[in-house]
């Protein structure tokens, strides 16, 4: 049976664009009946639960719980943007700046990340009083190109905000050395990253912190709700007080936050979620095989570069199209996938330093080519809890259908 939606135009979708990978209900119910007759909604053992599994997976020492990636995002960068007046007495971990022991000769202000990427991170970083830097990306792997990195660093960096995009793990080496030379932290913006491997484990342990997503589109989903790993213990401190407005359990406050608590039942979700991840994640990895096999011969369409030794969450699925190769662009292939039944994303378009809210922030001159090329051809291709091989092969071959015919169009 085909999957359908409707879009809220009330459209009927063959195919929707995404569709959440849930756990049975029977596999929370017991669970979140419990807790609901508990009257314990929040900061409960449903919470501490889900963070020691995430810790484990990635392998850090801490693992906080929060109400979304970009909440977590805003209050990393945050605790960064504030670590010359934490009280801090002793810190010993690898990534924590040295702006956490004592104040920077020169105000860091600017962090440094791609601009192809959702717009939460560069909201995260102004809300944070921080500037956005937007550098280029890498042409074949679409995640932030750590030489533009390297080039942007400037006595006034105060971290870099790289990206797993679309689940594709970034270069964590490359980008490690660059921070540590710089003596500034390196973030990573994780929403895509559960499921995502480096050297065949879990991502998530480099860096200061990996912040990731478990909204309904990702592969662990917990309604809504995030997950901070790291294993600086007083970022982790700074995290669970910040997600508490800023009370530090005493009623007190001595730097604002916010209400960024992951409620126990969507950590109930969350945790039934993970269990299934090793699933979700193989049955994501056929579907794109199956795309990249029926398209792989096609003229104009380009796929996204994994780097050997890691393996993509996969997302999302994204296909890059050439019109004068394909025969059509990018608009004109949603639209006649549209008219087919078959919902589709143009991902990210516009770019982050095209949009009003961030575009103040883009230095007049200067150009970010590659990001300009990936926003206006990119196609992301159904995935999800109902997209299996055999949906797969059917949006392959409705894309060739549609290409071919413009093709012949085009030559008659």
């Amino acid at each position: 049976m085909m999957p359908s939606g409707k879009t809220t135009s009330g459209t009927q979708w063959r195919v929707p664009f995404m569709r959440p990978d849930l756990p049975p209900y029977a596999d929370v119910a017991r669970e979140m009946e419990a807790a609901v007759a508990s009257g314990l909604l929040t900061k409960g053992p449903h919470l501490r639960s889900l963070e020691e599994k995430v810790g484990a997976a990635c392998g850090t020492s801490d693992a906080v719980g929060v109400s979304s990636c970009t909440s977590g995002l805003m209050l990393v960068l945050r605790a960064i943007a504030s670590f010359p007046s934490m009280r801090v007495s002793t810190c010993a971990c690898e990534w924590c700046p040295p702006a956490c022991r004592s104040a920077p000769a020169v105000e860091r202000d600017e962090v440094i990340l791609p601009s192809f990427n959702f717009l939460a991170a560069p909201a995260a970083v102004v809300w944070a009083g921080l500037r956005p830097v937007f550098v280029d990306v890498d042409p074949r792997t679409f995640t932030v190109d750590a030489a533009a990195v390297k080039a942007a660093i400037t006595p006034r960096t105060a971290a870099i905000l790289a990206c797993h995009t679309f689940g594709c793990p970034c270069d964590m080496s490359a980008l490690t050395a660059i921070a540590g030379t710089a003596g500034v932290p390196l973030v990573v913006d994780a929403a895509h990253g559960l499921g995502s491997t480096q050297d065949g484990r879990q991502v998530g342990a480099g860096g200061l912190a990996q912040v990731f997503s478990m909204s309904p589109t990702k592969l662990v989903v917990a309604g809504e709700g995030g997950v901070v790993a790291t294993s600086c213990g007083c970022l982790a401190d700074a995290l669970r007080v910040g997600r508490e407005y800023g009370n530090d359990g005493g009623y007190d406050c001595d730097r604002a936050g916010l209400n960024a608590r992951l409620p126990e039942l969507s950590a109930i979700l969350g945790s039934a979620s993970l269990a299934r991840l090793p699933v979700v994640a193989a049955r994501r990895r056929e579907v794109a095989d199956t795309y990249i096999d029926i398209l792989r011969d096609e003229p104009g369409i380009g796929f996204q570069a994994i780097p050997s030794g890691s393996e993509t969450s996969w997302k999302d699925f994204c296909i890059a199209i050439d019109p004068a190769l394909a025969g059509m662009d990018r608009d004109a292939l949603r639209a006649a996938l549209a008219s087919r039944g078959i919902d589709t994303r143009a991902y990210y378009s516009p770019a982050c330093h095209r949009m009003p809210a961030f575009a103040p922030f883009f230095a007049a001159g200067h150009s970010l080519p590659v990001t300009d090329r990936l926003a206006a051809t990119l196609v992301a291709l159904p995935m999800g809890g109902h997209v299996t091989p055999d949906v797969a092969a059917l949006v392959g071959r409705e894309i060739r259908q549609v290409l071919s015919g413009s093709r012949r169009t085009a030559g008659a």
